[in-house]
């Protein structure tokens, strides 16, 4: 558990702790109280959200044209569900939705693996993004999120987070620099 401590421990900063930071939007930036142009560097295509150009395949053979369906349906043991989630992640929130129908798995130490391994397969898999990542050297990287998402984000209404999707993503391009 002690390795999890730092991933699991929340923060706050101020907006201007994060104006030369490395900055994750999601796809749909009109749903953010401040613009891509405000801030300093904006990556939305790191975004689990965005369509990759080469979608993750599960031991299964599911496609997940994103990584956050590929994350989510890593968080049940139904095959059925699984193949569910990838055939709607063609669709923008479909995915979303249908895994809200069904009990996903909550624990968060279960779940910041789920997030590590969906990063491994989209980075290892589409090379133009993976450099992408690893031209931005020793910065730090954030999700800066809409929703009041302080597990994996940062929320921007009260900059709270712990952020482990930054962290993991740090971790990813260290171990590949």
């Amino acid at each position: 558990m002690k390795a999890y401590e730092e991933l699991l421990n929340e923060k706050q900063f101020s907006k201007k702790d994060i104006e030369n930071w490395a900055i994750i939007m999601h796809p749909k930036s009109e749903w953010y109280n401040i613009t891509a142009e405000e801030l300093a560097q904006v990556f939305e295509e790191w975004s689990n959200f965005t369509a990759l150009e080469k979608p993750i395949t599960d031991e299964f053979g599911n496609e997940f044209r994103n990584s956050e369906w590929y994350y989510m349906a890593q968080r049940t043991d139904n095959l059925e569900i699984k193949k569910l989630i990838a055939f709607l992640s063609i669709g923008y929130g479909l995915a979303k939705k249908a895994s809200q129908l069904y009990p996903l798995e909550q624990d968060e130490i279960k779940r910041i693996e789920y997030m590590r391994k969906a990063i491994k397969h989209k980075f290892d898999n589409n090379p133009k993004l993976k450099e992408k990542l690893m031209n931005t050297w020793d910065k730090v990287i954030i999700e800066y999120t809409y929703r009041e998402d302080t597990f994996f984000g940062i929320d921007q209404k009260t900059l709270r987070w712990r952020n482990i999707l930054w962290k993991l993503l740090m971790e990813y391009r260290n171990e590949n620099k």
